[in-house]
């Protein structure tokens, strides 16, 4: 699990535009735990200015279940 999280991290640390100066959203499904062990990497190596961390919503949970992780940013490419 830690590697899949450590990958969505990457993912953004690739593809951002001025982390510093955005705020991210976290999204999960019933898993804050995780959802703070990435807000903490975000924020400790990243420097992201804010995070803002919520469920997901009904529609997309019923879809993906728990543990669900998902973070938006704005990024230079997909």
């Amino acid at each position: 699990r830690k590697a899949s999280l450590q990958a969505l991290v990457q993912q953004m640390q690739e593809t951002a535009v001025e982390p510093k100066e955005q705020t991210v959203f976290i999204c999960h499904g019933d898993c804050i735990e995780d959802a703070k062990y990435v807000e903490n990497i975000l924020k400790t190596k990243y420097g992201v200015k804010e995070v803002l961390i919520n469920y997901t919503g009904a529609v997309i949970g019923s879809h993906s279940g728990p543990g669900t992780m998902a973070v938006f940013f704005l990024g230079d490419h997909r």
